[in-house]
């Protein structure tokens, strides 16, 4: 059986298109109060993946770093709270609730929300950014 919620990602800017039921769920390792979103720290980064990042960020613009990042996130998303966090995502999604991954980055290109995500791709979601960064946007003027 497939699920019969939808999955999406944001960051916070994002939450101003959902204009549908959803369970929304912070995915940082900051705690933050926002009325109607609950905090789900087990699917943030760990604090060094999350430092890692930082640095990548600082050094290199071309986001380099990033192919590392990804390995070293799916090897984390094995962790058992990890693993655990992911099975209430989708149970959410079995019973039917849309539910919306959440955090700070700007570009989900390049977020750990992505990824998150993309771990459901193989069980039959698709999750659906609702604030991507537009190649428009990106260019220098």
């Amino acid at each position: 059986m497939l699920p019969s919620g939808k999955l999406y990602t944001s960051n916070l800017n994002g939450l101003k298109k959902i204009n549908f039921a959803a369970t929304k769920l912070m995915i940082t390792r900051s705690e933050i109060n926002i009325e109607g979103v609950a905090m789900y720290q087990a699917l943030a980064p760990s604090q060094d993946l999350f430092q890692f990042s930082l640095d990548g960020r600082k050094e290199e613009a071309d986001f380099a770093w990033w192919p590392k990042y990804e390995e070293r996130f799916a090897a984390e998303l094995q962790f058992d709270r990890k693993l655990e966090a992911l099975r209430q995502v989708y149970r959410m999604l079995l019973e039917g609730s849309h539910v919306v991954l959440i955090c700070f980055c700007h570009d989900h290109r390049y977020c750990h929300r992505r990824l998150v995500g993309e771990f459901f791709a193989p069980y039959g979601v698709k999750a659906e950014e609702l604030n991507p960064v537009l190649i428009e946007q990106m260019k220098l003027f």
